[in-house]
Order: C-alpha cells, then structure tokens, then sequence
C-alpha cells in the first residue's frame, strides 16, 4: 500500500487517484464464470491508458497457503492464459504506476472470488462471480482527488473504510490507534 510523508503535490494526487480507481474497477467487477485474467486485466487497466499511463506487471495473482505468495494457476495479468478464475480463489489486486526519477505507486489488496448471488441469470446458464475485499487497510486520504472519482467509485471508497472501520476498531485498544483509524477512515 503506498502512503504519503508530508503533503503530496497535484501530480501525486492525480496518479495515485488513477490508480485507485483501477483498483476499484477491479473490485467492483462482476463476470461470468469461464473469465480468465486478461480479460480482467484489460478492464483494470482502462482508466490509466486513456491517461496515457501504464504498470509493467501484471495486475494480480494467486495467493497460497504457508506464505507461497505468487501461487498459481490464477493470475490477472495481460498474458493469455486459459485458467478461469472460480469461486473459492484468492487473489491479489495490485494496480500502480512507476516512472523513473519520480517515484511508484502501487495499491494491493488480497480478495476472495466467490458466486455473485443476487445478479440475474447469465443468458449462456452461466454463473456470475465477484470479489469480497480480505485486505482491510485504509487508502491513504491525503493522496486522493475526490473530484476525479465517479459516485459509484466514492461509494465503494467510502464502504470500504466503512468496512474497515467496523472490522478492525473493536480491536484496537489504545485511543492513538483508535483516533488514526478514524480519520484515515473518514469516519467524522
């Protein structure tokens, strides 16, 4: 998760913005069974190409057990691959962006793909899958542009630090951690 010392200049805030919304629009996402990761890749990526930016990695990949972190046979990544994703996968959504003598900015967080229930019938009998957020890490506020996000996409920022607040704050026991979690949150 990239965050910011100090207070971040407008090209910061933009790109980092970008970059939140191609996490989002990964998130959001939902697909029909039989949806390999380049397909998802390429909607991950949008927003940024019509900005003229890119990343040279891919977008996502497995995750295992005992801290196998790049498992297969899943990946969302622009390579052709046959592997569909399927319900019961972990998987990472990792978009950023890097430029020399500048700096990077990458915002990864682990999800659960899993059956997307209340959607109608796909018209080929499919199923529809979807992703459950397992990261629960509050965005960094000072480095996003609220101006360039959709309503749909400050909806899901703000349920998701929804989310994170409901989670994580009845664990916290010292009224520092409690009051940072609060603000990171935007919870006023």
């Amino acid at each position: 998760r990239t965050v910011i010392l100090g207070k971040p200049d407008e090209k910061q805030k933009r790109i980092y913005t970008l970059v939140l919304q191609a996490h989002i629009r990964l998130a959001r996402q939902i697909f029909p069974e039989g949806t390999n990761g380049a397909s998802l890749d390429s909607i991950t990526r949008s927003g940024l190409w019509n900005a003229g930016l890119d990343y040279g990695h891919g977008t996502g990949h497995g995750v295992g057990a005992f801290l196998n972190v790049h498992e297969g046979p899943q990946r969302i990544s622009p390579v052709a691959h046959d592997v569909a994703l399927q319900a019961g996968m972990v998987i990472s959504n990792e978009p950023g962006y890097y430029e020399n003598n500048w700096g990077g900015i990458r915002l990864e967080n682990l999800y659960l793909v899993k059956k997307a229930d209340k959607f109608p019938q796909h018209p080929g009998g499919k199923g529809w899958l979807c992703f459950e957020e397992l990261t629960l890490i509050p965005f960094d506020r000072t480095l996003i542009d609220k101006n360039l996000l959709s309503a749909e996409e400050l909806n899901w920022l703000y349920d998701y630090h929804g989310r994170v607040f409901s989670e994580i704050s009845p664990m916290l026991d010292n009224t520092e951690d409690f009051q940072w979690l609060t603000w990171a949150c935007g919870i006023d």
